[in-house]
């Protein structure tokens, strides 16, 4: 190598370090001085959802441990897809942040062709859960879960339960029900969670596993009878029904959950900012009373947590899907 071309690589290496160095400068300058603007929260389903009362009842506390104004931007579509897409693609400068239940993991692992992974996220914290209840119609013939597993195996593929689509979580445990008690069910889509309580209490579906926000009122009203609660520990509101590990099915421990996240190359002090906002506001005793008025129940994970909390679902969920063939 000539002297000239020698000096031209050296020119142009420290041209790319001081680049280099300018540039994690400046992100941790943003960093130091964040927040400066109006922070969004994206929730990919419509207002109302369980996305939607978790993001709103946290985002006053948000603004006043942050210091700007935390507003939500609900943008529904494709199963939860369009609002997940939308905030991949927003710039990682913690300004947009995304509040998401499974569809942001189950999503990627139905669809072959989905343009988002959790890789593509960092998560803030698991926020809370709300429990999934195993529900059929109030006259029907099944008094406790083990009648109902016990028919149905004398009764392959004779049963129903409903869903609130392919690929959505009601689905997904569906499946995992079938897999762990060894029974077999046919797969009702009905669009959402509210349209497959409607048709367990039409007696159009045999049984359905929802969400004690979409169940309780039928449940208390008697119009439904709720089988079991897929948890390690019973409702605190309804003590007599009995849960999936208590009647011999740890693996079906399961957690309809919320959980924010921000997109992948947020800068770490950001994430860590977030993160502990998210955290304190999480403790706030009037927060956490809302949360549980709305049929939840706080997690409050933070990013290390989460993240081994998120890694095992989708284990779980990748079963799933391989063995019930879901997607394509």
């Amino acid at each position: 190598m000539s002297f000239f071309c020698r000096r031209d690589f050296w020119r142009a290496f420290s041209a790319l370090v001081i680049f280099s160095c300018a540039f994690v400068a400046a992100l941790f300058a943003h960093a130091a001085e964040y927040p400066t603007k109006t922070i969004q929260i994206i929730n990919p389903f419509p207002p109302g959802a369980v996305t939607d009362i978790v993001a709103r009842i946290v985002a006053p506390k948000l603004t006043a441990l942050l210091g700007q104004q935390v507003i939500i931007l609900n943008k529904a579509g494709g199963g939860g897809a369009v609002g997940i897409q939308a905030a991949k693609e927003a710039t990682p400068d913690g300004y947009t942040i995304l509040v998401s239940p499974p569809p942001v993991l189950l999503i990627p692992l139905v669809n072959k062709n989905s343009t988002f992974t959790m890789k593509d996220f960092t998560p803030l914290t698991l926020a809370t859960s709300s429990p999934n209840t195993t529900v059929v119609k109030g006259d029907a013939p099944w008094a406790t879960f083990e009648d109902f597993i016990a028919d149905a195996r004398k009764n392959p593929g004779a049963f129903t339960y409903g869903s609130a689509g392919p690929g959505t979580t009601p689905h997904f445990i569906g499946e995992l029900v079938k897999l762990k008690t060894k029974i077999d069910l046919t797969h009702v889509p009905l669009g959402s969670e509210s349209a497959a309580a409607t048709a367990v209490l039409g007696g159009h579906v045999n049984i359905a596993f929802l969400t004690l926000g979409t169940t309780r009122s039928h449940i208390e009203a008697g119009t439904m009878r709720a089988l079991a609660v897929a948890s390690n520990r019973r409702l605190k509101d309804f003590p007599n029904i009995p849960t999936t590990v208590e009647k011999g099915f740890p693996e079906l421990n399961l957690k309809i959950w919320v959980g924010f996240f921000a997109p992948a190359k947020t800068p770490p002090a950001i994430v860590k900012r977030l993160s502990a906002a998210l955290g304190e506001s999480l403790k706030d005793p009037e927060i956490v009373g809302h949360i549980e008025k709305a049929q939840a129940l706080v997690e409050n994970l933070g990013p290390a947590e989460a993240a081994k909390f998120y890694a095992e679902e989708e284990r779980k969920w990748s079963e799933v899907v391989r063995v019930a063939k879901i997607g394509g």
